[in-house]
């Protein structure tokens, strides 16, 4: 039996490796279809700030555009960006808005364009005149813990959305063992 098996225990050259090492291969990136917009985001510069006005206007005259959208532009929809939502008994707060009116990190997306090119596109976050109102930020875990630390998220209070004791360590009682699957994200209960 083990004389017929031509694939099991022998190596096998994954088709794509010819295309990728000669350069031909395609990815999302480099991909260019007929009509294909272009889309770019204006992110923040700022840790922690209230974003007090985001004008479009002169965006939206470069020839090119197709698209600026906002804050405004969407329904107030709460998520948490967070992927480890077992660790709390009532999961993650529910307190980030895509183009929200706070920022929390250097980078949080506040407005994005669709473009006919990348140039283009580029011009149109340049001409994007946002308002910010900075306000304290933390940036180390000590800093977070302070009496009188700025408070960075609505209703979480001390900044500490986790409890001491990551909740899923308080599942014990359901079995005598539990695994844990750690992939890029960390440790997920299965």
């Amino acid at each position: 039996m083990a004389e017929d098996l031509n694939v099991v225990g022998q190596r096998l050259i994954p088709k794509e490796n010819l295309d990728k090492a000669t350069g031909r291969a395609e990815y999302c990136t480099t991909v260019s279809l007929p009509g294909m917009l272009v889309g770019k985001i204006l992110r923040s510069p700022h840790a922690h700030a209230k974003v007090l006005s985001v004008n479009t206007s002169e965006a939206k005259k470069i020839p090119g555009v197709k698209a600026v959208v906002t804050g405004t532009d969407f329904p107030r929809v709460f998520y948490s960006n967070n992927v480890m939502t077992y660790q709390c008994a009532e999961g993650e707060p529910q307190d980030m808005i895509l183009f929200g009116d706070v920022v929390r990190y250097v980078g949080e997306p506040v407005a994005a364009v669709a473009a006919v090119n990348e140039e283009v596109a580029r011009m149109a976050l340049a001409a994007i005149d946002v308002s910010y109102d900075v306000l304290p930020a933390v940036f180390t875990i000590d800093e977070t813990l302070k009496d009188g630390a700025p408070q960075i998220h609505e209703g979480v209070p001390n900044n500490t959305p986790v409890p001491p004791t990551p909740y899923f360590l308080l599942w014990r009682h359901r079995s005598k063992y539990r695994r844990i699957r750690c992939d890029r994200f960390g440790g997920v209960p299965t």
